[in-house]
Protein backbone atom coordinates (compact mmCIF):
# COMPACT_ATOMS: atom_id res chain seq x y z
CA UNK A 1 0.00 0.00 0.00
CA UNK A 2 2.77 2.43 0.85
CA UNK A 3 4.47 1.82 -2.51
CA UNK A 4 1.37 2.65 -4.59
CA UNK A 5 1.22 6.29 -3.48
CA UNK A 6 4.64 7.37 -4.89
CA UNK A 7 3.93 5.57 -8.16
CA UNK A 8 0.60 7.34 -8.52
CA UNK A 9 2.24 10.69 -7.75
CA UNK A 10 4.93 10.01 -10.32
CA UNK A 11 2.36 8.98 -12.93
CA UNK A 12 0.31 12.10 -12.24
CA UNK A 13 3.42 14.26 -12.48
CA UNK A 14 4.38 12.58 -15.76
CA UNK A 15 0.94 13.21 -17.23
CA UNK A 16 1.14 16.90 -16.30
CA UNK A 17 4.39 17.54 -18.19
CA UNK A 18 4.00 19.98 -21.08
CA UNK A 19 4.44 18.45 -24.50
CA UNK A 20 6.21 20.41 -27.21
CA UNK A 21 4.33 20.16 -30.46
CA UNK A 22 6.35 19.56 -33.61
CA UNK A 23 5.52 22.12 -36.24
CA UNK A 24 4.71 19.45 -38.77
CA UNK A 25 3.28 21.92 -41.27
CA UNK A 26 6.59 23.83 -41.35
CA UNK A 27 8.64 20.65 -41.76
CA UNK A 28 6.27 19.43 -44.48
CA UNK A 29 6.45 22.77 -46.30
CA UNK A 30 10.26 22.78 -46.15
CA UNK A 31 10.49 19.18 -47.35
CA UNK A 32 8.12 19.81 -50.27
CA UNK A 33 10.12 22.92 -51.17
CA UNK A 34 13.33 20.87 -51.11
CA UNK A 35 11.68 18.21 -53.26
CA UNK A 36 10.71 20.75 -55.94
CA UNK A 37 14.16 22.36 -55.86
CA UNK A 38 16.02 19.06 -56.03
CA UNK A 39 13.92 17.88 -58.98
CA UNK A 40 14.64 21.13 -60.81
CA UNK A 41 18.36 20.80 -60.01
CA UNK A 42 18.45 17.23 -61.34
CA UNK A 43 16.92 18.36 -64.62
CA UNK A 44 19.39 21.26 -64.74
CA UNK A 45 22.42 19.06 -63.92
CA UNK A 46 21.49 16.44 -66.47
CA UNK A 47 20.70 19.03 -69.16
CA UNK A 48 24.04 20.77 -68.60
CA UNK A 49 25.89 17.48 -68.95
CA UNK A 50 24.00 16.60 -72.15
CA UNK A 51 24.72 20.04 -73.65
CA UNK A 52 28.44 19.61 -72.94
CA UNK A 53 28.41 16.12 -74.43
CA UNK A 54 26.53 17.37 -77.49
CA UNK A 55 29.02 20.19 -78.03
CA UNK A 56 31.91 17.73 -77.77
CA UNK A 57 30.34 15.36 -80.28
CA UNK A 58 29.44 18.22 -82.64
CA UNK A 59 32.96 19.66 -82.68
CA UNK A 60 34.83 16.33 -82.47
CA UNK A 61 36.28 16.42 -86.00
CA UNK A 62 37.40 20.04 -85.68
CA UNK A 63 39.35 19.45 -82.46
CA UNK A 64 43.01 18.50 -82.27
CA UNK A 65 43.52 15.00 -80.84
CA UNK A 66 45.02 16.17 -77.52
CA UNK A 67 42.12 18.58 -76.94
CA UNK A 68 39.54 15.92 -77.82
CA UNK A 69 41.17 13.52 -75.33
CA UNK A 70 41.36 16.16 -72.58
CA UNK A 71 37.73 17.10 -73.15
CA UNK A 72 36.73 13.42 -73.09
CA UNK A 73 38.43 13.16 -69.70
CA UNK A 74 36.59 16.26 -68.54
CA UNK A 75 33.29 14.79 -69.74
CA UNK A 76 33.94 11.48 -67.95
CA UNK A 77 34.69 13.40 -64.74
CA UNK A 78 31.63 15.56 -65.40
CA UNK A 79 29.46 12.47 -65.84
CA UNK A 80 30.70 10.99 -62.57
CA UNK A 81 30.20 14.35 -60.85
CA UNK A 82 26.67 14.69 -62.25
CA UNK A 83 25.78 11.15 -61.19
CA UNK A 84 27.13 11.72 -57.68
CA UNK A 85 25.26 15.00 -57.27
CA UNK A 86 22.03 13.41 -58.51
CA UNK A 87 22.57 10.58 -56.02
CA UNK A 88 23.00 13.16 -53.22
CA UNK A 89 19.68 14.74 -54.16
CA UNK A 90 17.79 11.47 -53.69
CA UNK A 91 16.50 12.08 -50.14
CA UNK A 92 14.17 14.93 -51.03
CA UNK A 93 13.39 13.72 -54.55
CA UNK A 94 12.24 10.29 -53.39
CA UNK A 95 10.46 11.52 -50.26
CA UNK A 96 6.98 10.12 -49.86
CA UNK A 97 4.41 12.17 -48.05
CA UNK A 98 2.43 9.25 -46.70
CA UNK A 99 4.24 8.74 -43.38
CA UNK A 100 4.80 11.96 -41.44
CA UNK A 101 7.17 10.31 -38.97
CA UNK A 102 10.01 10.40 -41.49
CA UNK A 103 9.67 14.02 -42.64
CA UNK A 104 12.23 15.46 -40.25
CA UNK A 105 14.76 12.66 -40.82
CA UNK A 106 14.42 13.04 -44.59
CA UNK A 107 14.89 16.79 -44.35
CA UNK A 108 17.98 16.35 -42.14
CA UNK A 109 19.51 13.89 -44.61
CA UNK A 110 18.83 16.26 -47.50
CA UNK A 111 20.39 19.20 -45.64
CA UNK A 112 23.53 17.11 -45.08
CA UNK A 113 23.56 16.19 -48.77
CA UNK A 114 23.05 19.85 -49.70
CA UNK A 115 26.12 20.72 -47.63
CA UNK A 116 28.16 18.17 -49.58
CA UNK A 117 26.82 19.44 -52.91
CA UNK A 118 27.69 23.03 -51.97
CA UNK A 119 31.20 21.98 -50.85
CA UNK A 120 31.77 20.07 -54.10
CA UNK A 121 30.45 23.02 -56.10
CA UNK A 122 32.79 25.37 -54.26
CA UNK A 123 35.78 23.18 -55.15
CA UNK A 124 34.61 22.79 -58.74
CA UNK A 125 34.87 26.58 -59.10
CA UNK A 126 38.65 26.67 -58.65
CA UNK A 127 39.26 23.28 -60.27
CA UNK A 128 37.50 24.36 -63.48
CA UNK A 129 39.95 27.26 -63.74
CA UNK A 130 42.81 24.83 -63.22
CA UNK A 131 41.46 22.59 -65.99
CA UNK A 132 41.23 25.60 -68.30
CA UNK A 133 44.86 26.49 -67.55
CA UNK A 134 45.92 22.89 -68.21
CA UNK A 135 44.13 22.90 -71.57
CA UNK A 136 45.76 26.20 -72.56
CA UNK A 137 49.12 24.93 -71.29
CA UNK A 138 48.88 21.75 -73.36
CA UNK A 139 47.91 23.83 -76.40
CA UNK A 140 50.99 26.00 -75.84
CA UNK A 141 53.32 23.01 -75.41
CA UNK A 142 51.95 21.32 -78.54
CA UNK A 143 52.38 24.55 -80.47
CA UNK A 144 48.74 25.27 -81.25
CA UNK A 145 48.71 28.37 -79.07
CA UNK A 146 51.41 31.02 -78.85
CA UNK A 147 51.41 33.77 -76.26
CA UNK A 148 50.76 36.41 -78.91
CA UNK A 149 47.77 34.58 -80.39
CA UNK A 150 46.52 33.94 -76.84
CA UNK A 151 46.61 37.67 -76.11
CA UNK A 152 45.22 38.62 -79.54
CA UNK A 153 42.27 36.24 -79.21
CA UNK A 154 41.35 37.67 -75.80
CA UNK A 155 42.69 34.79 -73.72
CA UNK A 156 43.92 37.01 -70.89
CA UNK A 157 40.64 38.92 -70.69
CA UNK A 158 38.72 35.64 -70.90
CA UNK A 159 40.76 34.16 -68.07
CA UNK A 160 40.25 37.24 -65.89
CA UNK A 161 36.50 37.24 -66.52
CA UNK A 162 36.24 33.50 -65.84
CA UNK A 163 38.34 33.91 -62.67
CA UNK A 164 36.05 36.62 -61.34
CA UNK A 165 32.94 34.62 -62.20
CA UNK A 166 34.32 31.44 -60.64
CA UNK A 167 35.39 33.33 -57.50
CA UNK A 168 31.83 34.62 -57.17
CA UNK A 169 30.48 31.14 -57.87
CA UNK A 170 32.77 29.65 -55.21
CA UNK A 171 31.73 32.29 -52.67
CA UNK A 172 28.06 31.63 -53.45
CA UNK A 173 28.61 27.88 -52.93
CA UNK A 174 30.42 28.57 -49.64
CA UNK A 175 27.50 30.68 -48.41
CA UNK A 176 25.06 27.93 -49.39
CA UNK A 177 27.09 25.37 -47.46
CA UNK A 178 26.92 27.62 -44.39
CA UNK A 179 23.17 28.10 -44.87
CA UNK A 180 22.51 24.36 -44.99
CA UNK A 181 24.71 23.82 -41.92
CA UNK A 182 22.58 26.37 -40.04
CA UNK A 183 19.33 24.80 -41.21
CA UNK A 184 20.54 21.33 -40.24
CA UNK A 185 21.68 22.55 -36.82
CA UNK A 186 18.37 24.34 -36.30
CA UNK A 187 16.44 21.18 -37.18
CA UNK A 188 18.56 19.05 -34.83
CA UNK A 189 18.22 21.53 -31.96
CA UNK A 190 14.46 21.73 -32.53
CA UNK A 191 14.35 17.95 -32.40
CA UNK A 192 16.33 17.88 -29.15
CA UNK A 193 14.09 20.55 -27.63
CA UNK A 194 11.06 18.48 -28.58
CA UNK A 195 12.58 15.40 -26.93
CA UNK A 196 13.65 17.10 -23.70
CA UNK A 197 10.81 19.57 -23.21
Amino acid sequence: MKNEKPEQDLTALWQQQPVSEIDLSDVTRRLKHQQRLQRWYIVSDFTGFLIGLGMLIYSWEKLPLYLALVLCGVMVCGGVFTGFVIWLRRHAVLASFEDTSHYRETLKKQYLSNQRIARITMHSAWSSELILLVIWGIAAVVGDLSWQSFVDKGGVATFIIISVLMAGFGYWAYKREQKFKREYTQLVSQEQNDLFS
